[in-house]
């Protein structure tokens, strides 16, 4: 009896032995990060470049509305008669584009129609005018059918590259529109309508504009755009043609693009911070 005791006496030890070994090994093997089951436990790698590209995350649908203007649907006309017939004009150009739904509908849509993601980084063939201007102020509108959003900002003109129009003019005022807002329902939900991929500028920055003129209005759609800052260029848009430019400097930009409006030659890809 004592001695069978005994036996399990030792057997138990040893299986407290055997258990322990293979707890000390599991935390030794987590510690030094070579046989863990579950990877996105790591600790982020902050010192390496694709640690950082893998930590960077496209903005959630909160934070790009906070760069698009606001209307509510439910907004009166122009009491001005003048004004009504401006604004119902520009907005029969955003007819029958569709997007927005009557009634509050809790969620935001970017569509994908009217956006030739395609287009070349420097788009100069395709529009009417190229300009470099600063955004003084902007706003939401419908459009004449209640169906599409565009924001519309008024655009101070410091230099023009390109125009095919006598208005576009240095030192002239000119208005700017996108397709694309926030529509407010009554019931204060708020949703996004805009083209995926395009985003908004924002008032009171410096932007090189690639521009179409619309039809019976003296105001041009924004084809796509580059922010112009001390720390570099910034491409308005994100389709990847146009990143090529990020973070190269003003001066040599400009350059670049003015080349193109010349047709001196091709835009050619740029490493980026030259």
């Amino acid at each position: 009896m004592a001695s069978n005791k005994l036996r399990i006496g030792i057997g138990s030890i040893l299986a407290c032995a055997v258990l322990s070994f293979i707890l000390v090994s599991i935390v030794r093997s987590d510690s030094n990060g070579s046989s863990l089951a579950n990877p996105q436990l790591l600790p982020p790698n902050t010192n390496s470049k694709s640690a950082k590209r893998q930590n960077t995350r496209p903005p959630g649908i909160e934070e790009i509305k906070r760069h698009f203007p606001k209307v509510d649907y439910d907004a009166p006309e122009p009491s001005d008669p003048a004004e009504r017939t401006k604004r119902r004009n520009k907005g029969k150009h955003f007819d029958k584009l569709g997007g927005i739904s009557k009634e509050p509908t809790h969620y935001s849509s970017g569509l994908v129609s009217e956006w030739d993601v395609n287009l070349p980084a420097l788009p100069v063939a395709q529009s009417s005018a190229v300009v470099v201007g600063k955004t003084l102020s902007g706003g939401a509108f419908l459009s004449s059918d209640k169906g599409a959003v565009y924001t519309e900002l008024s655009l101070k003109i410091e230099d023009v590259l390109k125009t095919n129009d006598d208005s576009v003019t240095k030192a002239g005022l000119i208005d700017v529109s996108r397709l694309g807002g926030v529509v407010r329902y009554r019931t204060g939900e708020e949703s996004l309508f805009h083209i995926a991929g395009q985003n908004m500028p924002t008032v009171g920055k410096r932007y090189l504009f690639f521009l179409k003129a619309m039809p019976d209005s003296p105001a041009f759609e924004i084809i796509t755009g580059y922010e112009l800052a001390p720390s570099g260029v910034t491409a308005l848009d994100t389709p990847n043609q146009f990143m090529q430019y990020n973070g190269q400097n003003e001066a040599t930009f400009l350059e670049t693009v003015k080349a193109v409006v010349a047709g001196q030659k091709k835009p050619a890809l740029v490493q980026n911070g030259g």
